[in-house]
């Protein structure tokens, strides 16, 4: 018969999860760079990129977005920063009209050049994705993702 693990190794393995999640976090944004496509620039000069998109069910697509700002941009989560990523998921099926975000998983914020993320969000619905109070490039960058094989 086997023995129950002994608390002291129950909170080490807690230990281990609670540091190793953030890291494994951030290294998969990292592994998301390696093969970012630039898309274009907002009106304001941003640069918007792509990378990783990959198929689902149901017309569904997920994608990694990264949009470089041009100068510090004060956002409605707060600021400056230059540097949005997010992994969002968008309905890109026919019958709509204007394919939507339908998940927007994990966003990251960040304040200098060197890639320190300092803000970072989960949402299950943002339809404000991309919108003009973050930089207008939600609508280049689902049309993007949408048009893809």
């Amino acid at each position: 018969m086997a023995l129950p693990p002994s608390p002291v190794k129950k909170g080490l393995f807690i230990l281990f999860a609670v540091v190793l999640a953030p890291v494994l976090l951030v290294g998969l944004v990292a592994l998301a760079a390696g093969d970012w496509r630039q898309i274009g620039a907002t009106a304001g000069g941003d640069q918007v990129l792509v990378s990783s998109v990959s198929a689902q069910k149901h017309g569904l697509r997920t994608a990694w977005i990264r949009v470089e700002y041009k100068e510090p941009t004060k956002l409605p989560q707060g600021g400056p920063f230059v540097e949005l990523r997010a992994r969002v998921r968008f309905n890109c099926a026919g019958g709509s009209a204007v394919p939507s975000v339908v998940t927007n998983s994990e966003w990251f914020y960040s304040r200098d050049r060197g890639g320190k993320l300092v803000v970072s969000k989960k949402t299950r619905h943002d339809d404000q994705f991309g919108q003009l109070a973050e930089g207008g490039f939600g609508a280049m960058a689902r049309d993007f993702v949408c048009k893809q094989e």
